[in-house]
């Protein structure tokens, strides 16, 4: 108790040397914390919106994670090429630069990304829990407060660029598409129906809904064969009949006199040529080997005949041509049935290709009415993000200047100053006491000396021991309170009005 009482009363004795210390140290770390260049940091908040017009009623077309789209947004914004944009137009550290004097890229790059900070909020990744609201916070700190805020808000305006640039390229990429495939949709439909009016003017004598009455005519030619047979068979019989009476009377008849073979076989030809022609193409061998034979036989014929000079030569006249009609439209009703049974042969195969044809029009019908249907949705799509009324990043809280710095941290320093200085104001007190010599109480003659004290008799100051404790007072209380209103201006002057205090 004894020993408490005598290191308390030689602590009391060098409190000052103590304060004065804590105040150094209090002093020294405002002086770092204002000598320090301060660095603000200015934050703005955004947040993601949901689309503002049901989906029931008109959906966006843009349909993107929100947390990868803001991830997109991040690394576009953060990108070397928009943040050396960004440094340029707002004259971001100036002084960096090489030793040409050309502005070093680099290094402001490099700059900007210790600068800028942007997090975005985590999502719950649990499919039964409740999805909350996503975040954006946007940081830039700089060594001026208005800087930093100026710098933050031109950080927002981008990427709130990039929010409406990202939805706004999606719906309209959408809605180029869908219109680009409606008119490769178009045409290839209107092809197709040309394809299907082509095939059926090819073949029109042979479609499928043609096939009854193809029947119907071969039924119809079919049936008129024997007539036709007869007709001829008559036609040759009446010849016969009337150049046997002629010979009968006693009359030589000369059928080439009558008529001539050149033009027997003029008429024969020309029979011919007019049973077929409604039967063929204008442009069909056939009919133009007729006409040249027709032809070559008209420059041989004289024209016109010698008029027939009796009844009978006329008669047998008429009858040949007769006979020449019939067996044209024998010949005729021939190829007819060949025609009509060649027809109906190629009915299956029509109806398998036209068939082909109709499904191909009609996938492509169902493709364009689709493609039509996609492009309304995405014109209400697009209508939607030009109005920004989709699902978009905004802005809660704007950046505004910082008041205070967040480095460094002012109170800290100075906290860690007053500790710092009691710290080396109890080591200096502890070494000059462990370092005095001198006897200042009886155990001091034993531990030293090696004696015991019988008696102690108090110390009897004289006057001019008092004058030079009265001295050393003044001038240690003078030092402390010297450092106690340095403290207490430095304080006022660089942290905070002493009128806020009192």
């Amino acid at each position: 108790m004894r020993e408490l009482r005598f290191y308390a009363a030689l602590f009391a004795r060098r409190i000052h040397w103590l304060l004065l210390a804590v105040l150094l140290g209090a002093l020294v770390g405002l002086a770092a914390g204002r000598m320090i260049t301060p660095i603000y940091e200015a934050k703005a908040l955004l947040v993601v919106e949901g689309d503002r017009i049901p989906d029931g009623l008109a959906a966006s077309t843009v349909r993107t994670d929100t947390n990868a789209k803001l991830q997109v947004i991040r690394k576009r914004v953060l990108s070397r090429e928009s943040l050396l944009d960004m440094a340029r137009r707002m004259a971001l550290f100036p002084d960096l630069r090489t030793e040409s004097g050309a502005r070093n890229a680099d290094a402001v790059f490099e700059a900007l990304q210790n600068s800028v900070e942007i997090e975005i909020s985590e999502q719950s990744k649990s499919r039964s829990a409740p999805k909350d609201a996503t975040f954006m916070t946007v940081s830039f700190r700089a060594g001026a407060p208005a800087r930093a805020a100026r710098v933050a808000n031109e950080l927002v305006t981008r990427i709130l660029k990039e929010d409406s640039d990202i939805r706004t390229k999606a719906a309209r990429d959408t809605l180029d598409f869908f219109s680009r495939e409606v008119d490769r949709l178009e045409a290839e439909l209107a092809k197709s129906s040309s394809a299907m009016l082509q095939f059926k003017q090819e073949n029109g004598d042979a479609l499928p809904e043609e096939l009854p009455l193809l029947r119907d005519r071969l039924a119809a030619v079919q049936a008129g064969t024997e007539s036709r047979l007869a007709h001829v068979n008559e036609t040759e019989t009446e010849i016969d009949r009337l150049v046997r009476l002629r010979e009968a009377a006693g009359r030589v008849v000369d059928r080439d006199a009558i008529y001539p073979p050149a033009a027997r076989e003029l008429s024969r030809l020309e029979a011919q040529r007019d049973a077929l022609k409604p039967l063929l193409p204008a442009d069909d061998a056939r009919l133009a080997a007729l006409g040249a034979q027709i032809q070559e036989l008209s420059q041989q014929v004289e024209l016109p005949l010698p008029k027939a000079k009796s009844a009978f030569e006329s008669r047998l006249c008429e009858l040949t041509d007769t006979l020449f009609v019939a067996q044209a439209a024998g010949d005729a009703a021939d190829l007819k049935i060949a025609q009509l049974r060649e027809a109906i042969a190629k009915v299956p195969a029509n109806a398998s290709a036209l068939e082909a044809l109709r499904r191909d029009h009609d996938n492509l019908a169902d493709q364009y009415d689709s493609a039509v249907k996609a492009r309304a949705v995405a014109e209400t799509g697009d209508t939607i993000e030009s109005l920004a009324k989709g699902e978009k990043l905004t802005v809660i809280d704007q950046a505004v200047a910082p008041g205070e710095p967040v480095k460094p941290n002012r109170k800290t320093l100075a906290l860690a100053g007053v500790g710092v200085g009691l710290l080396l104001g109890l080591v200096a007190i502890a070494l000059r006491e462990l370092l005095s010599t001198g006897i200042r109480r009886p155990e001091d003659l034993q531990r030293h000396l090696g004696i015991s004290a019988f008696a102690t008799l108090p110390y009897l100051s004289t006057p001019e021991d008092m004058r030079r404790r009265r001295r050393k007072v003044l001038v240690s209380g003078s030092m402390v309170g010297a450092a106690f209103v340095a403290v207490v201006v430095l304080f006022g002057a660089f942290y905070m009005p002493l009128d806020r205090l009192f």
